[in-house]
């Protein structure tokens, strides 16, 4: 796969675990939940076995088994109204939609090394959310979860995420009339994914016509901006955009656009369109090229709009990230290739950071013009010539580096040196 894996093998001991805030959990004997839920319960289920209740913040919650599977979950509030169900269904029972995406992924090809799970966690959920299928596949010690809407749109794909998963996160929350309204005008026949909320904004995660779409809003529900991915081939994509990007140095040196992602921003009520290229380079580094509709090379102002000056992620990561880099500002974040990366402006600098599926944090990596004197000469020592200014500076748990591109006897290499001149590994470029 890509440079990422390699950088997250190199950072092979992991700093701390970020584990997400959950509320405490209490266990209820049958005899104090309330009978509504007991009532909604044993109607939905009558042939439950070996129920257990937990409550969980406002939901009581019941584990139990029936004649299909033996792990299921199901959630309740206090008044009984059901929220979401986890059930267990054979990989060969899935729907073909479901089945046909997960088959044109790298880890659903022919010959592919990696192992699918039989069992398949399904989330059934109320009102206008998806339902939601997460195959598990694994390769070695690294697994990964790939989250599939019925109609086989893959929204989430995380890696090395926790074994034993309540999905509490993906209850459906309920929109605010406005926001309904607002996602209804835009994207008539919209279906929800997830609704992420705290006090600084509300985020909201959604397909439109077989495509996943992600909304971000203000505290006050002001909407901000929606992004979605796009095919480089895409009709949506400028004649004056696509320019700009062939004739940037990235392309002219024998990049190639990896993926491509369209901002559609509230720009003072005027809506103001960007595109983002996620461009891979000859040693498969990744750099992101941004470009507004009229071929301008800007990137958006998506930080600072929320009001306090970030774009919300969890509580957790960002107690990190304001440990680890004080005063930072958090610009965005996504999930990529199976990790969830925070893009921030740290003294100036603009950092991207990786989180695995629990939370820990994987790399930081951003772009510098100068080199410890160290490394400088370490690299001429051994008969390399740095062939670019920029360099790529990598923090990990384990150990920092910095990424040379170099030339030595007419060949191109990528060096990885750490900080006192050692270099540990040199990969030639095909």
């Amino acid at each position: 796969m890509k440079k990422l894996f390699f950088t997250c093998i190199l950072s092979a001991s992991l700093l701390g675990v970020l584990t997400a805030c959950t509320e405490d959990k209490q266990t209820p004997g049958a005899s104090d939940v309330p009978e509504s839920i007991l009532t909604r319960f044993n109607t939905d289920y009558p042939d439950a076995q070996n129920v257990k209740w937990q409550q969980e913040g406002t939901y009581y919650v019941a584990s139990f088994s029936d004649g299909q599977s033996t792990d299921n979950t199901a959630w309740y509030e206090h008044n009984g109204r059901w929220g979401m169900t986890k059930y267990e269904m054979p990989f060969d029972h899935l729907p073909p939609t479901v089945t046909e995406a997960f088959a044109n992924t790298e880890y659903g090809q022919d010959g592919s090394a990696w192992r699918v799970e039989r069992e398949v966690d399904v989330l059934e959920r109320r009102d206008n959310t998806e339902t939601l299928y997460i195959i598990e596949v694994e390769q070695g010690e690294t697994e990964v979860d790939l989250y599939f809407t019925e109609e086989g749109v893959l929204i989430k794909e995380l890696i090395d995420a926790a074994p034993e998963k309540d999905y509490g996160q993906y209850l459906p929350q309920t929109l605010d009339t406005d926001l309904q309204t607002w996602l209804e005008q835009r994207f008539p026949g919209y279906r929800l994914v997830d609704l992420d909320r705290d006090n600084r904004g509300l985020e909201v995660e959604f397909i439109f016509e077989r495509q996943k779409y992600e909304a971000f809003f203000t505290a006050e529900s002001e909407w901000l901006y929606y992004k979605t991915e796009l095919r480089y081939t895409s009709e949506l994509i400028p004649s004056e955009v696509r320019a700009a990007v062939e004739a940037s140095d990235y392309m002219q040196q024998g990049a190639r656009v990896d993926e491509v992602e369209m901002y559609v921003l509230n720009d003072n009520g005027t809506e103001t369109i960007y595109f983002c290229f996620e461009l891979e380079t000859r040693f498969d580094d990744d750099r992101k090229m941004y470009v507004r509709a009229d071929g301008t090379e800007e990137r958006p102002d998506l930080g600072g709009q929320t009001g306090g000056g970030d774009t919300p992620v969890e509580r957790d990561i960002e107690t990190f990230i304001k440990q680890q880099y004080p005063g930072a500002v958090i610009l965005e974040h996504d999930y990529d290739d199976g990790y969830l990366e925070v893009e921030i402006r740290h003294e100036n600098i603009e950092k991207e950071i990786r989180f695995n599926g629990r939370g820990k944090w994987v790399c930081t990596s951003w772009e510098t013009r100068s080199l410890p004197e160290a490394v400088l000469q370490a690299v001429k020592a051994g008969g390399y010539t740095p062939s670019e200014r920029d360099f790529e500076r990598v923090e990990t748990p384990e150990r920092n580096w910095y990424e040379v591109e170099a030339v030595k006897d007419r060949r191109e290499w990528q060096l990885y040196v750490e900080d006192n001149g050692t270099i540990f590994d040199v990969r030639q470029d095909d």
